[in-house]
């Protein structure tokens, strides 16, 4: 899938927007040219085609996550419940930081189902980005690939319900909440995995060393607490 192109904020901001309020299917891509001041043939060469530009932030931030990674990869003895605990909040945060973007890009997924697949093929980049460290980021166990995968797909799942309780509410500001759920939640993962000793004393090694293999299955409509919930319950 070829990248989008870093966008000018304004012009994704504009854009959306105008999809949102004027209609996906009668904005044309002339029409949001007018807007941004340039040519229909610049628009298509900087930010593609509409569904382009509606992401186009998107590929800017998963740049600036993958060396936020990397940086925590190269420093020895970093926790990775807590790297992916920053890992998530900057994801976050991005979309608290261009707010009238985000809200205005809700309402144009609302209207236009078509969107909600790229919306949903969005996600699981950043998920992929997540496990691709996590994978060497772990501790070396038989569990690891495994692990990396569930704890990836799990950290999207929460960051997605927090930004959704967020969107309905956008005068808060869950980011807090969210960092300190995202950290329990690896830990969770990691300990009912059976990495080393995450087991409770006195637990024979066979236990400790048997990996945990957990299957959630998560209405999209579920809130964090649900999602946490069900991970717990899988864990037990």
């Amino acid at each position: 899938m070829t990248e989008t192109p870093r966008a000018a904020p304004d012009v994704v901001t504009r854009s959306i927007r105008l999809l949102a309020e004027q209609g996906w299917e009668s904005t044309t891509v002339d029409r949001l040219a007018q807007a941004a001041g340039i040519s229909r043939a610049t628009f298509f060469r900087k930010y593609g085609s509409k569904e382009d530009i509606v992401f186009a932030d998107h590929a800017a931030n998963l740049e600036r996550l993958e060396q936020l990674l990397a940086r925590s990869g190269a420093t020895p003895g970093t926790d990775p419940a807590v790297v992916l605990r920053e890992g998530v909040l900057l994801v976050f945060r991005h979309h608290l930081d261009h707010r009238e973007r985000a809200l205005a890009r809700n309402a144009l997924l609302r209207q236009v189902p078509q969107l909600r697949e790229r919306e949903l093929i969005t996600s699981h980049r950043y998920e992929r980005v997540l496990q691709r460290y996590l994978r060497s980021a772990l501790p070396e166990t038989p569990a690891r690939a495994t692990l990396a995968t569930a704890l990836s797909a799990a950290a999207v799942a929460v960051h997605n319900a927090y930004l959704r309780g967020w969107l309905r509410a956008p005068e808060t500001d869950p980011s807090a909440e969210l960092a300190a759920q995202t950290e329990r939640l690896a830990r969770a993962l990691v300990a009912g995995f059976g990495h080393p000793g995450a087991a409770p004393a006195g637990e024979p090694t066979a236990a400790r060393a048997r990996p945990a293999v957990v299957v959630t299955v998560l209405d999209p409509a579920a809130d964090t607490e649900q999602v946490l919930a069900s991970v717990r319950d899988a864990l037990r």
